[in-house]
Parts: structure tokens; sequence; C-alpha cells
């Protein structure tokens, strides 16, 4: 195993105590089938998925502060007005939004609509990814030039079918926060998965506004 730098320390941490914390809710949830199909799970799948792509939000916000992006919650808006998301996405974008829903100072919730032609990349944040969606991508294709994917988890025996069919759709890549293993009950950290998917970002936000050397980032 190569040894991290203080920067890959620092900006994987928040990966780290991500999967740390959602990992147990994932084990626990799948060895209680017969109260998961009654209904009685241990935290609904939705308020997970927030938790997912809310913590995600704030790690990327950090990671790409050197950069004059913004990364949100929210809906893309064409321009016929009409919203193009078929459902809630991570939005990386340029400065500045159409409107947001209670983005106040300490907002409970901080949901924005922004422009597609703002929109740099969308990353639609899954749960336990089985099959890759090819309607969403096709929805946004017109509009969007980088869409992700990024996944809580998935079987290791379907790691490299999934990101090839990704790749395969059209997507830029597939990423996922840990492996896990149903049968077994074994889950895994990935951090040079996660450091593929920081650095992915890295150079679509260099390609959209260059190197920014002038600009202290939050990260060494």
């Amino acid at each position: 195993m190569s040894k991290k730098t203080i920067s890959q320390l620092l900006y994987l941490s928040d990966f780290e105590m991500l999967a740390a914390e959602l990992k147990p809710w994932r084990t626990n949830q799948e060895q209680d089938e017969t109260e998961r199909k009654k209904g009685s799970e241990l935290i609904l799948g939705f308020v997970k998925g927030l938790r997912l792509s809310a913590r995600l939000i704030y790690a990327l916000r950090k990671y790409l502060s050197e950069f004059p992006v913004e990364v949100d919650w929210g809906h893309l808006i064409n321009q016929s007005q009409d919203s193009i998301s078929p459902e809630c996405d991570i939005i990386i974008h340029e400065k500045g939004c159409i409107a947001a829903w209670n983005g106040t100072e300490k907002p409970v919730m901080d949901f924005k609509f922004v422009k597609c032609d703002q929109a740099i990349a969308v990353i639609s944040c899954k749960s336990s990814l089985h099959s890759i969606d090819k309607k969403y991508y096709d929805r946004l294709k017109p509009y969007i030039k980088y869409i992700l994917l990024f996944a809580e988890c998935c079987a290791p025996n379907k790691i490299i079918p999934l990101k090839s069919n990704a790749i395969r759709v059209g997507y830029t890549g597939l990423w996922h926060l840990y492996s896990f293993d149903k049968e077994t009950g074994k889950t895994d950290n990935l951090s040079k998965e996660w450091d593929n998917f920081l650095e992915t970002l890295k150079r679509i936000c260099e390609k959209k506004h260059g190197k920014q050397k002038s600009r202290k980032s939050q990260y060494p």
C-alpha cells in the first residue's frame, strides 16, 4: 500500500467518515430481511439517500473550493424554463442560480434551481447500485457534458460490469463509497476509488476554468 500525502489524508477523511456512518445501517438492514419486508427498516431509505448526497456536497465544496464554482442539491432548468432533472441531483455549477428554496443563513433545506448552461457537471447519487439507468443519462445528455454516478455501495462481483456499462451508456464514470457482499456481510472501503472520483472532478473544473494557482484551497 502506497503512503498517502497529507492532502490525500485530509480530503479523503470525509469519505472515511461517511462510509463509517452508513455501513452499519446497511449491514443491519440486510441482516434482518423479514423486518425490512414488513416496512420496519432501521431508517428510511430516502433519509439515508439525503445523508449521502448532503455529505458528498459538503466534501466537494471543500475539495473544489479553489475553483469559482458552487456545489448544490437541485434541479436543472432549460431555456424553456422547464426542469429537465428526472430526480434531485448534485450540481457543480457556475456561481449563482435562478432561485433557492429555503436558502437562508442556517437552512433546513437548501435546494437550488440552476440553468443548464451554468452547470459544469451533474452527479446522480444512488444507494445500493444494481443496474445503470440509461434513461436518466439520455434525459440529461442534450444539456450536460459531464454526467457522473456515485453509489453508496456495490456488490464486489458487480463493480467491473457496472462500471463498464456506465461508460458504454455514456456516463463520465461510476464510483462508490464501499463494496458490500450481501452473502457474507463484508464491506471494504475504497480510498483509490474516492481519490479517482475527486481527481476526475478536478480535471473537469480545470477544463472549464484552468488550473487555479492564485487561489488558496481549503486543502494544502
